[in-house]
């Protein structure tokens, strides 16, 4: 690898995937830019000839592929932060180990727009859902999303709770989503839609509607296993660091109704059995400053026990721009 830094890094994240991994990173390889990339692989200890694979690809492209082998297991959150924080691109895109991507002008496309549209920090397309052999299938999660995202000003769409973005079709800008790459154990919670409400704090977000991807459904998926749909630690400890960040540096003056969802995502917080003492404390220390009146506190009340119906987002700066 030269000593020059790509315009984009391709975080692969690899485990147990031997029957897919070849058909992933050969997905980058195809990809037509004038634009140097590099693909960063991190190989989780696998039991399985996974590392093997990548190893034989490593040495095929060594100017492309950089490979991040590891002794011990990771676990899917930390290992997708160590591969984040070997990345030297100035643009991040998402591909994992068993999906793969089905045009050869993807990152070009994506490149180009946000070369051209400096407010907006992430790009993301339809995609193909397919099964284990990569025939396409249909998937209702899929078409739900694909009927229901949104665009421009997103971050509060996503705090109520709806990730609209698959994540093998996304490239967004490096520097929205920095870490402390001293450690990763600090992010143990980390997925992607973590990674998307970090950015969509502080930039709008850009659906184009071409697919450019196939994600594979499998029993053997990450996000197919009961564990992770049902980590509710997982989830709290997302949605602390989310508004803790968000009142660090909000990215402007919210309304009314922003400052009624704020509250209530706070009220969930200090709720919720999971979060320790500090957590808790630290979350009470802000919750005055989205106080949303009396009235607006028993409207959050009444809508919970169904009432009222639930409140409804209607901000401009939710909205496409």
């Amino acid at each position: 690898m030269n000593s020059t830094n790509p315009m984009v890094s391709i975080c692969m994240a690899a485990y147990n995937h031997e029957g897919f991994i070849a058909k992933a990173i050969e997905s980058v390889m195809m990809q037509e830019t004038d634009f140097p990339i590099e693909l960063v692989i991190g190989e989780d200890c696998s039991p399985d000839s996974t590392r093997a694979i990548c190893e034989r690809y490593a040495a095929k492209y060594p100017d492309r592929i950089r490979l991040l082998p590891s002794k011990t297991n990771y676990g899917m959150s930390k290992n997708g932060i160590r591969i984040m924080n070997n990345c030297r691109g100035k643009y991040i895109a998402i591909l994992d180990g068993d999906d793969f991507w089905s045009d050869p002008h993807k990152l070009k496309m994506q490149v180009e727009f946000l070369e051209n549209n400096p407010d907006y920090g992430l790009i993301h397309t339809d995609v193909d859902p397919v099964d284990d052999s990569g025939t396409p299938i249909q998937a209702e999660s899929v078409e739900y999303r694909r009927k229901n995202h949104k665009e421009g000003y997103v971050f509060f769409n996503m705090l109520s709770g709806f990730n609209f973005i698959n994540s093998c079709t996304a490239l967004f800008r490096h520097d929205l989503l920095k870490t402390d790459a001293s450690s990763i154990e600090k992010y143990w919670f980390a997925y992607d839609f973590w990674y998307w409400q970090r950015i969509a704090m502080h930039s709008k977000v850009y659906y184009l509607n071409k697919k450019t991807a196939c994600y594979r459904m499998h029993q053997g998926g990450i996000t197919n296993t009961a564990q992770f749909k049902k980590n509710k630690l997982r989830s709290y400890h997302v949605l602390h660091d989310v508004i803790e960040q968000f009142h660090m540096a909000p990215p402007h003056s919210l309304n009314e109704v922003e400052k009624r969802m704020i509250f209530q995502k706070i009220i969930s917080l200090l709720y919720r059995k999971e979060g320790s003492l500090r957590m808790k404390l630290s979350t009470l220390k802000i919750m005055p400053h989205y106080f949303p009146g009396f009235s607006g506190v028993a409207d959050i009340l009444l809508s919970k026990i169904g009432v009222r119906a639930p409140l409804k987002l209607a901000s401009k700066h939710s909205q496409a721009s």
